[in-house]
């Protein structure tokens, strides 16, 4: 298994002031779509394991400048064990909003060892991309992970809380 800085050098990809998460598409799908959907886009990226005070998560990687842009928006659900990391070339203070989601979430900006240095909690799909906040952290971070909305409480997560993350595939 890959650590986490081995990751950050492998898979570095261009640094990004703003990510943009929008999809202007409604979809319907059955359960099964839905799984067979999820299936796919989980082939098209790579995946970290993710220790969270000894919680795991399952985290699709978004490495090109396209997964990056659409961030959670290419999934209709998010279970508790799903999330998925950005990671950045270089420190930054990036910024995210939630056009084009389709359910809430917490965001986590880490630093280059892996602490968390800014914490968002319960962000709420955008109504109108007019009337879209970006959200962006207090100090500059490396990574950033997405989880299920509540995620952060429910592991109590704060600042300074240490995640580990390793590249399976």
């Amino acid at each position: 298994m890959t650590s986490m800085r081995t990751v950050a050098i492998i898979f570095g990809v261009a640094g990004i002031s703003a990510i943009m998460f929008y999809i202007p598409s409604i979809h319907t799908y059955t359960e099964t779509t839905l799984e067979s959907q999820d299936e796919k886009i989980r082939e098209k990226y790579h995946q970290a394991k993710v220790d969270v005070n000894g919680f795991e998560i399952m985290a699709d990687i978004a490495m090109t400048p396209d997964q990056q842009e659409k961030g959670l928006s290419v999934k209709d659900t998010l279970k508790e064990n799903e999330g998925m990391l950005f990671i950045f070339q270089r420190e930054g203070k990036y910024n995210f909003w939630m056009n084009g989601m389709k359910f809430p979430i917490d965001i986590l900006w880490l630093d280059t060892a892996g602490k968390v240095v800014h914490i968002e909690s319960n962000l709420q799909p955008c109504v109108s991309e007019k009337d879209c906040p970006d959200f962006a952290p207090s100090k500059d971070a490396l990574y950033v992970l997405e989880t299920a909305s509540g995620f952060a409480e429910r592991h109590d997560i704060k600042i300074g809380t240490d995640i580990d993350f390793q590249l399976i595939k």
